[in-house]
């Protein structure tokens, strides 16, 4: 994975948790109001209702979203310590809004009241100087 593939991992996290969120309300809305809360015909002991089984998926998706928010936490405090590895207060702005605050470039540049141009100047030169540390925190994790 290359760094900037790293650094993008926090927004696409950040963005699958914002549709998981979206989508469970969407269930929760439509799920329960479409079941009936009464179970229909014949015995139905021991078996589930369909509001009770909506309500386990519902419960199970939640769990795997309380997962991924834990993991968007850590990732995005990862990311943080890699970019304050930076001297520059201009290249950690630059990282921090695009890649922790998902602005676009253009917002990045209108932000810092640079021109596009130096964003992107700015962007490269904090890469290249970020690379020796994000190879050294893949060495460690590989052998630790």
């Amino acid at each position: 994975m290359t760094l900037k593939e790293y650094l993008s991992q926090a927004l696409k996290l950040n963005r699958a948790i914002d549709s998981t969120i979206l989508r469970i309300e969407e269930w929760k809305s439509f799920g329960l109001k479409s079941r009936s809360f009464l179970t229909t015909g014949g015995s139905n002991y021991g078996k589930s209702s369909g509001v009770e089984r909506t309500v386990m998926k519902i419960a199970q998706a939640e769990e795997r979203l309380n997962r991924d928010i834990d993991r968007y936490v850590d990732l995005h405090n990862e990311i943080r310590d890699l970019i304050m590895t930076l001297k520059n207060p201009d290249q950690r702005a630059v990282l921090e809004r695009h890649y922790l605050l998902g602005q676009t470039w253009e917002k990045v540049a209108e932000d810092c009241f640079v021109s596009l141009r130096t964003v992107h100047y700015q962007h490269t030169k904090a890469l290249r100087i970020m690379e020796p540390y994000y190879l050294e925190k893949i060495r460690n994790s590989a052998a630790g």
